[in-house]
């Protein structure tokens, strides 16, 4: 089997953890016959594996442009290369996919904010008249795209639903793969102790993102600004952005508003910026914290809650139905945007080194059900069935010819 995948726009945060995963994996985990065909931004391919026997590296920068660009490469461009590659399946891998494509395509939907209820009611009100016309023109595009794939992959359940109100896929073209964390790292999280807070220091609250309005950074600043002032539990953020700069995050395309970076200054020492992390070192970050918090609006999967579960390290998450459906009992929950509420779910973990270690137990437990290796192959067994549905049409026609 010869796969194409279209992976031009995995530059950044989930996108670009996914692809470095994916491609690490299919030398290991592919039949010995398989063949893979990798397009992605020049900025990832430094950080991919040298390829191996069964993954060739193609650049682009298809991603880096305008919407008009990105639109002539996934319909004139990518097919001139799937004529020229002739692969057996195209994987689009994020969102946009090729409109009457010439072999079977699997299409994986990642991008929640097109859809979210919490996304469009919250955020997308206070954008520009333009910004609101270019999301809807998105969204017009991933539903077309999904109606012409020959499968929609999504990595949650909550995300194919938040797609279904817009696109109405029949369930027998969706497939629903959860992400997950490597094998290995389960192994090495259960030998590790879960994180305690020293009496004689804060507690250490760690976040895990690229800056971005709907991960609601806003909220876990807001928390920690009151419990400061009111002088409750001493809590240290550690954060993985650069310092701020003339009021813009160095590195990252989207501004950050005035009032969080006035949030941000009037916690002064007890903000750590961690940077732009490789994947390793995060997890090195994992263990160093004592608390892990998600105040998300909206996620397709959300790797940082299956990676800190992996790190044994206790979650409060925002109470949506992704982060229901990834932690189960294993977060505890507060109302999206309800800086009070998170504020008082901080105090108690500072406080309760019991409760502490048993979410982190409930967590070890509960990440076992999102396993990579097991992604990875459920994504090659559907290939592989789109692959055979191709043949099988080619010897009927040939037969009938």
């Amino acid at each position: 089997m010869k796969v194409l995948i279209n992976a031009v726009s995995a530059k950044l945060g989930g996108a670009a953890t996914y692809l470095r995963n994916l491609v690490r994996s299919l030398d290991s985990l592919a039949a010995p016959e398989d063949h893979f065909v990798v397009v992605v931004p020049p900025e990832r391919a430094r950080d991919i594996a040298a390829e191996g026997e069964h993954v060739r590296i193609l650049e682009s920068r298809a991603a880096s442009g305008s919407y008009a660009r990105r639109w002539w490469w996934d319909q004139i461009s990518l097919r001139r290369l799937v004529a020229q590659e002739r692969p057996d399946v195209l994987f689009s891998s994020a969102n946009f996919g090729m409109i009457a494509c010439p072999c079977p395509q699997a299409l994986l939907v990642r991008i929640p904010i097109y859809f979210s209820r919490e996304y469009c009611e919250h955020v997308l009100p206070g954008k520009t008249a333009a910004f609101r016309a270019e999301t809807a023109l998105r969204r017009w595009f991933v539903c077309r795209s999904a109606r012409h794939a020959d499968c929609v992959v999504t990595p949650s359940e909550a995300m194919l639903a938040d797609l279904q109100r817009y696109a109405r896929i029949p369930e027998t073209k969706t497939r629903v793969i959860p992400y997950g964390v490597p094998r290995a790292r389960l192994s090495a999280g259960a030998l590790s102790q879960p994180p305690s807070a020293q009496p004689d220091r804060p507690v250490r609250v760690l976040w895990v993102s690229h800056y971005a309005d709907h991960k609601d950074l806003a909220t876990l600043l807001r928390a920690a600004s009151s419990l400061r002032q009111r002088g409750r539990a001493r809590v240290d953020l550690f954060l993985t952005l650069e310092p701020l700069r003339d009021g813009a995050q160095r590195g990252q395309h989207t501004e950050m508003p005035w009032a969080e970076q006035q949030l941000l200054a009037g916690l002064g020492d007890s903000v750590r910026y961690l940077g732009v992390l490789p994947y390793e070192q995060i997890w090195e970050t994992y263990r160093y914290a004592d608390v892990f918090v998600f105040p998300s609006l909206c996620e397709s999967f959300g790797h940082p809650l299956v990676e800190a579960m992996a790190a044994r390290l206790p979650v409060i998450a925002s109470d949506i139905p992704i982060h229901r459906e990834i932690c189960d009992d294993a977060a505890q929950y507060f109302p999206p945007r309800d800086a009070a509420a998170l504020a008082a779910a901080l105090e108690r973990f500072a406080g309760d080194a019991i409760l502490r270690a048993e979410m982190a137990r409930r967590g070890a437990a509960r990440v076992r059900n999102f396993v990579w290796e097991d992604h990875v192959l459920r994504l090659l067994a559907l290939l592989r069935e789109l692959s055979a549905q191709r043949a099988a049409r080619v010897a009927v026609a040939a037969h009938v010819a």
